[in-house]
């Protein structure tokens, strides 16, 4: 399997999936998303579970998930990006950061709701994610780190320290002497994801046409003739 080939996930599932129809021509919509990867289907998902009488259309260059949601390493992780204490700057402040935070861990849950509410069989487990001390100076770094998420709020629920014997039961991991737990963590076969949500997309009433690159995008008040609505530009023609 050579870089830029199927991925490891699209090939678990036996490889390329059957591939959807491309653009059939000129075509007007209320909502037009380019790129049919995690972020436009679920943004489809959610849009049309709130707007269901709503023209949406996904345009994908390859197929749906063929890009870094069908190759990634089946995350769903609830840590935040970056440092805390620079998203604090902002006009949130830290209480804003914590809510983003509380909002991520959330998602978590959500992601297996709704795998669960529309059948999407993509291994979900949550899990929980485990950091494990092997060395006493890690162990050290593991309580200091442990410390500071203390200062910053994060109660038990969101970290636990494990001990020596608490982590083992766990994952036995040799020389093991310390562990600290995030809950709000799982795993799942990404592509099976990717595959599900565009499925759950489509029986909401999305239509979503692959093979169909957008060469350009121009915004509201540039598209058309008579200078109104956005445009989304293909070979097969514009998605106004």
């Amino acid at each position: 399997m050579r870089n830029g080939e199927v991925s490891y996930w699209w090939q678990a599932l036996g490889g390329f999936p059957p591939r959807r129809a491309s653009l059939p021509g000129p075509l007007e919509a209320d909502v037009c998303i380019v790129g049919g990867g995690y972020t436009g289907l679920w943004t489809a998902y959610y849009l049309a579970e709130r707007r269901p009488d709503a023209r949406i259309v996904v345009l994908e260059a390859a197929f749906a998930g063929y890009g870094a949601s069908g190759r990634n390493g089946g995350w769903v992780t609830s840590e935040l990006p970056g440092s805390r204490a620079i998203y604090a700057r902002g006009p949130g402040g830290a209480s804003g950061v914590r809510a983003l935070e509380a909002e991520l861990r959330s998602t978590v849950d959500e992601v297996g709701r709704v795998c669960e509410a529309e059948s999407i069989d993509c291994d979900y487990v949550r899990g929980g994610r485990l950091t494990v001390a092997t060395s006493p100076t890690q162990l050290a770094r593991l309580r200091a780190g442990l410390a500071h998420l203390r200062e910053w709020g994060d109660g038990d629920d969101v970290y636990t320290f494990l001990s020596r014997d608490e982590t083992s039961e766990r994952i036995n991991v040799a020389g093991a002497l310390g562990g600290l737990y995030a809950p709000a963590s799982a795993r799942v076969q990404p592509a099976a994801l990717a595959a599900g949500l565009a499925a759950a997309a489509e029986r909401r009433g999305v239509a979503i046409y692959e093979a169909t690159p957008v060469t350009e995008i121009l915004p509201d008040g540039s598209g058309g003739a008579d200078g109104a609505g956005a445009v989304a530009r293909t070979m097969f023609g514009d998605v106004r």
